[in-house]
């Protein structure tokens, strides 16, 4: 069987990626929790938009690491 491979800066990218609503008491913060679906993990909760840059693929990426 052949293997894909893809190159992935962000989460974001990763085709196992999906984003969760945070819930917030101030109606104006858009919030996201960011999600991996393949190891059924949380990567980082309560991201706004500016930080997304910031946050860095874990060290636990199943993509990553191949599995």
């Amino acid at each position: 069987m052949a293997k894909i491979v893809i190159e992935i800066k962000s989460c974001k990218e990763c085709p196992h990626f999906k984003t969760a609503n945070h819930w917030s008491s101030d109606g104006w913060d858009r919030m996201e929790d960011w999600m991996c679906t393949k190891a059924d993990k949380k990567i980082q909760g309560g991201v706004e938009w500016h930080e997304e840059s910031k946050i860095k693929i874990p060290d636990w990426c199943p993509a990553q690491n191949g599995t």
